[in-house]
C-alpha cells in the first residue's frame, strides 16, 4: 500500500514539473514574439531619411523686386561731381579775387575823376563775394578781368581791364579800361589822364616766359 502511494506521489510531482517547464516556455516565447514585434527591433523598422529634393516648398508672400542700382548711382556720382566742380570754380575765384592785379585795378579805379564822378566815392565790389572773370595768364601775356562794382552813388557797372604782351620779353601794353554799365553805356577810361593800372612782371615770370 505505502509502494503505490510513493509511486503516485511521484507521479504528481513529475506532472506539475512538466506544467512548470510548459509555462516558463510559453512565457518565453511571447516575449519574444513581442520584442521581435516591437518598431525598435529588426531591420524593416529603422528609420527612413527624406529626400529634400521631392519636398515641394511653398511661400505665401511675395518676392520683393530687385531695382537696378544704376539710376541712383549714376545720381550720387553726378551730385559728387556737380559739388567737386562748384569747389574748384570757387577756389580759382578766390586766386583771382586776391590776385595783386585785382587790387591794384581796383585802387585806381577809385582813383579816376570819371568813376567817382559816374559811381560816385566809396568805390567797392557790388558783391560781398565777387566774381572775378576772365583770366590772369601773366605767362603767355594775356590778362583780361572784369567785376562788378559799385559807389556811393548806388549804381553799379562792370569793370573791364585788359593787358596784352605782344612778344616775350616785351612789356604789357592796356587794351581795354573801361566801365560799362546796366543800360549799356560804356565809358572809356583809358582817355583820362589820371594814373592807369600798370603790370609789374617779377624776373621769374620773365625768365619763364622767354
Amino acid at each position: 500500500m505505502s509502494v503505490l502511494f510513493r509511486r503516485n506521489q511521484a507521479h504528481m510531482l513529475l506532472l506539475q514539473r512538466r506544467n512548470i517547464v510548459n509555462m516558463r516556455s510559453m512565457h518565453v516565447s511571447r516575449v519574444l514574439l513581442n520584442v521581435s514585434a516591437s518598431p525598435l527591433s529588426g531591420p524593416s523598422r529603422a528609420p527612413q531619411r527624406m529626400d529634400r529634393s521631392k519636398v515641394k516648398v511653398t511661400v505665401d508672400t511675395e518676392l520683393p523686386e530687385i531695382h537696378s542700382r544704376t539710376p541712383r548711382l549714376v545720381l550720387y556720382y553726378s551730385i559728387f561731381f556737380s559739388i567737386i566742380a562748384v569747389i574748384s570754380l570757387g577756389f580759382f575765384n578766390y586766386e583771382r579775387q586776391q590776385s595783386p592785379l585785382v587790387a591794384s585795378t581796383m585802387y585806381y579805379v577809385r582813383r579816376s575823376a570819371t568813376a567817382r564822378k559816374l559811381l560816385g566815392s566809396g568805390i567797392k565790389f557790388r558783391d560781398s563775394i565777387p566774381w572775378i572773370a576772365g583770366s590772369l595768364d601773366f605767362l603767355h601775356g594775356d590778362v583780361d578781368l572784369a567785376y562788378k562794382i559799385i559807389g556811393s552813388k548806388g549804381v553799379p557797372a562792370t569793370l573791364h581791364f585788359k593787358s596784352v604782351r605782344r612778344h616775350r620779353g616785351q612789356p604789357f601794353e592796356m587794351a581795354a579800361w573801361e566801365l560799362t554799365f546796366e543800360d549799356g553805356r560804356v565809358v572809356d577810361l583809358l582817355a583820362e589822364d589820371d594814373e592807369k593800372p600798370l603790370i609789374a612782371i617779377d624776373d621769374d615770370v620773365k625768365n619763364a616766359g622767354k
